[in-house]
């Protein structure tokens, strides 16, 4: 995903190995140059101690996040690797 496609209020799907063990959802705070900071919305349940650490925040890289569809199910052709 480019950078220029995220805008503050954004929904966004995030998967981020080193803090969740889980993909989550999250609304976007802040871009940045190559990432967005996110309040963590929806979470797996697994990743709860995790979420509570975090403070419900994270920043997370362009690279690991997928637009969302209107239903709130990831948009397929905004993945990236």
């Amino acid at each position: 995903m480019k950078i220029s496609a995220i805008n503050v209020g954004d929904k966004l799907q995030g998967k981020v190995q080193e803090d969740m063990e889980h993909p989550f959802i999250g609304t976007v705070e802040k871009v940045y140059s190559n990432s967005a900071l996110l309040t963590i919305d929806d979470y797996d349940p697994k990743d709860s101690d995790n979420v509570a650490e975090l403070n419900h925040k994270i920043i997370v890289n362009v690279n690991s996040l997928k637009k969302l569809k209107d239903d709130n199910t990831p948009d397929k052709s905004t993945t990236t690797k």
